[in-house]
């Protein structure tokens, strides 16, 4: 995804905020969209942990799971993940491993309810961790 779409998508779920973390709990920096190399140390929790803090935009139900392409670029079905998370998800599909932590890809209800596609992550206890579940915003049709 190009960065002025992943930024645009930022924005929209975390506001003016440059540091935010992922549905796991990972540290993510806005400026660092795309950066996995790229290392930092000032950390807003205070640890000074030097890590690197890239991200990348998630599919949350995988693009390879789709019947058409098209349909897995609905707004819905993106979450903003620390690049590690996404690449450790890949294309696990219902349920993937983060940390050796269970996890479930579920249809959004919230979408659903407004009749829009999308997808939302849920947790080993059946907890809604996506942003969609945790703001219980949506993305609109345009």
């Amino acid at each position: 995804m190009e960065k002025e779409k992943a930024l645009e998508i930022w924005d929209s779920i975390f506001g003016a905020k440059k540091w935010a973390t992922d549905c796991f709990g990972t540290w993510m920096y806005r400026d660092d969209y795309g950066e996995t190399d790229k290392k930092r140390n000032n950390r807003p929790d205070g640890t000074g942990k030097y890590y690197s803090y890239g991200w990348e935009i998630d599919h949350i139900k995988p693009k390879s799971k789709f019947g058409e392409e098209s349909d897995a670029d609905l707004m819905n079905n993106f979450e903003p993940l620390h690049w590690e998370n996404n690449r450790s998800k890949a294309d696990g599909f219902p349920t993937f491993m983060i940390d050796n932590n269970r996890y479930k890809v579920v249809k959004c209800e919230i979408c659903s309810m407004h009749n829009l596609e999308g997808y939302g992550i849920v947790n080993s206890e059946g907890k809604r961790i996506d942003w969609k579940g945790v703001t219980s915003r949506y993305y609109p049709k345009n």
